[in-house]
């Protein structure tokens, strides 16, 4: 039986999950059930294609566990996994496609050594959860600015310390500020390789912006550890960590940061490095909000 040819909708020819498209032409489809009748290397070439297009090597994208409760995998998976290649596989094919079909195909996208899967931009469970996130972010409050922060201190408002909130909440930030000094002051060993599976254990900044990432983290510390912190210092210093954000995420990786081996593994356990710092900077701005709100 040769692969349909018929012409499909916009959400047919997305939907990777229930037909599988040919390399060459994306107008072109088949249906597990066709596959059966498909030759051995034609079985082989759309059971791949298929994987390829709903699975993805969790480096890609997910974030890296916890060093401290890694469990069982070196990734976090929000949108679902760790997937096996044979599991994923043989419950879509088994039946469908011969032994000898799956059983290569298996081998072939396990080829670099990945032997744990995360779900890609297409497949089904991840643009279900996105689509939920998105419903929920639309409710979120966005957090406050620097600018609505400093025209509260401009305007004289009188801060507020010592509730427990507060102090719960001052907490958390100082431990997020302990762990980014760590990561920035942690040496970078060398990267294990294609197809190892496992995140790199640091990274390096340019000397430069290090210095002053950390500099600006332990003004904050600082302040934070008094009963009365001065909040223009602690806003100056977040002021200059937002600037290093926005200038890291416009340059280029390989001139801003150099991690060991390559570009690609700059990431650290939730994410890039800048990511982390501007988690740090909206946290402290969270913190501000709490001691300035006018109320």
């Amino acid at each position: 039986m040769l692969p349909s040819e018929r012409a499909q909708t916009s959400t047919e020819r997305h939907d990777v999950a229930n037909r599988v498209y040919s390399p060459e032409d994306w107008e072109t489809d088949v249906t597990p059930r066709d596959i059966f009748d498909l030759p051995i290397p034609d079985q082989v070439e759309f059971i791949t294609l298929w994987f390829r297009a709903l699975f993805e090597d969790p480096q890609n994208e997910m974030p890296y566990a916890d060093k401290e409760d890694p469990g069982d995998s070196a990734y976090r998976y929000p949108w679902g996994g760790p997937f096996d290649a044979r599991d994923e596989i043989g419950d879509h094919f088994g039946g469908l496609a011969s032994e000898e079909a799956i059983e290569a195909a298996i081998e072939e996208v396990e080829r670099d050594g990945i032997i744990e899967w995360a779900p890609g931009p297409n497949h089904p469970e991840r643009r279900a959860l996105e689509a939920e996130a998105m419903e929920d972010d639309a409710w979120d409050t966005p957090p406050p600015t620097l600018q609505e922060i400093q025209q509260r201190l401009d305007a004289g408002v009188v801060p507020s310390f010592g509730d427990p909130f507060e102090r719960q909440q001052r907490d958390a930030l100082r431990r997020e500020l302990a762990e980014l000094r760590t990561l920035l002051t942690h040496p970078t060993p060398q990267h294990g390789g294609m197809g190892h599976n496992r995140p790199p254990e640091s990274l390096t900044l340019d000397v430069e912006v290090k210095v002053e990432v950390i500099q600006a983290i332990d003004r904050m510390d600082s302040e934070l550890a008094r009963e009365e912190p001065d909040l223009g210092v602690i806003a100056r210093a977040v002021g200059t960590l937002k600037k290093i954000v926005v200038a890291g995420a416009a340059l280029t990786a390989g001139g801003f940061m150099a991690a060991a081996g390559t570009d690609l593994y700059a990431k650290v356990a939730d994410g890039t490095v800048w990511a982390r710092i501007n988690s740090v900077a909206d946290s402290t701005l969270e913190w501000l909000n709490t001691v300035t709100l006018p109320f």
